[in-house]
């Protein structure tokens, strides 16, 4: 029997084991949901007289409830106490329902389209497909915070799937019964949906973009309750301190730090302007071949590298340059006999890297960069 269903706020009952091998158990009846809608299984305890163990996960097969368990102490029993690990399954049930929430605002105020959602406990990712600003999630959120406000109830109901209306978002493809179970919140969304949900949105407190990120799809990552308002307090410490710091006006932070990356953006295309044309190489010539090296390149790597390339191709020289901070060095050279040093050098070191088209890079790790640099120096100008 499924009581997480008909009660999804039990924490506890009387269970017999109806039967078990060495990895499931079957109870007559449970609250230990084994996961749908994109809601992770729950876990918990099974308890008897002179016995404990742990409930993993549980999953659904066919008809049957089987429970994934770890023994603690004891031998198993014909009947024990199951307990739900409540406070994770609430978190993932005010989770859940905060996200029917999100992206039912999200939706209203733009075209966009669900793709998936993976919950977890303390933070969640819900993906779309559209374009969506962080300004166009500002707007969600709030829309989100004002339904959730509102307190409204959460009610279940079953329709057969034939009967299901465009007033439903549903994914017709994954349903495989015919009756179909349909999450609402009253007046404002109606989802199909088989997770476990909380019975009103003021439940859930808050909930919070966290961030968004975009690939393929636009991946937004959210919070709810306590873990959402343990975040927002933290964030504000944090900016309490930088405008402590620096002297700012918490107001005028974002746009300073705007100013600020503005700046940044400028010295760092003028430092590759320099790097680029103006950097100092050591000359050193051998046998007929000519090296350029420095071994502390102050100045931008990219632009570092555009300069040796320049002189690699030009003067037909080797080129070998490193970053102490960065722990890596650069190689640039078209002398086979060069090459051959260099994938030998490689190999008795055991570094890490490699290259194509002429250019190797080498990162050092745990080594000495000054030991391994004159090293390579010394055998490429040898």
């Amino acid at each position: 029997m499924e009581l997480y269903y008909e009660d999804p706020y039990l924490k506890e009952i009387e269970v017999e084991i109806k039967s078990y091998d060495d990895q499931y158990m079957e109870f007559d009846r449970t609250i230990i949901f084994p996961g749908g809608g994109g809601q992770p299984p729950d876990s918990g305890y099974i308890i008897g007289k002179d016995f404990r163990a742990r409930i993993l996960f549980s999953k659904k097969d066919n008809n049957r409830i089987l429970h994934r368990y770890e023994i603690i102490e004891g031998k198993i029993p014909e009947k024990g106490k199951l307990v739900l690990d409540w406070e994770r399954r609430y978190n993932l049930m005010k989770m859940h329902t905060g996200q029917h929430i999100l992206y039912r605002s999200i939706e209203n105020l733009y075209n966009v389209k669900f793709q998936k959602v993976i919950f977890n406990e303390n933070e969640s990712s819900l993906f779309i497909m559209g374009d969506i600003s962080i300004d166009d999630i500002v707007r969600a959120e709030e829309s989100a915070n004002d339904i959730i406000k509102r307190d409204l109830q959460v009610k279940i109901e079953y329709e057969n799937i034939e009967n299901v209306d465009n007033t439903v978002r549903i994914r017709r493809d994954r349903i495989r019964d015919e009756r179909v179970r349909i999450v609402e919140i009253d007046g404002y969304d109606r989802t199909a949906c088989s997770g476990i949900h909380v019975k009103s949105t003021g439940e859930i407190n808050i909930i919070f973009i966290k961030s968004i990120k975009k690939s393929d799809f636009t991946e937004i990552k959210f919070m709810v309750g306590n873990p959402a308002m343990n975040h927002i307090l933290n964030n504000a410490r944090i900016m309490r301190k930088i405008s402590n710091n620096l002297k700012i006006d918490p107001n005028n932070i974002e746009k300073k730090l705007s100013e600020a990356l503005n700046e940044i953006e400028i010295l760092k295309k003028s430092l590759y302007e320099i790097s680029s044309k103006m950097f100092v190489f050591e000359k050193k010539e051998s046998n007929g071949k000519t090296l350029y090296y420095s071994d502390f390149p102050y100045g931008d790597i990219k632009g570092i590298e555009r300069y040796a390339r320049r002189i690699a191709d030009n003067e037909n020289a080797t080129v070998l340059y490193g970053s102490e901070i960065q722990k890596k060095i650069f190689i640039l050279t078209k002398d086979m006999e060069n090459i051959e040093k260099v994938k030998k050098i490689k190999e008795e070191k055991g570094l890490k890297g490699g290259g194509n088209n002429n250019y190797y890079v080498f990162s050092l790790e745990d080594q000495e960069f000054r030991i391994v640099f004159n090293e390579i120096l010394d055998k490429l100008i040898s």
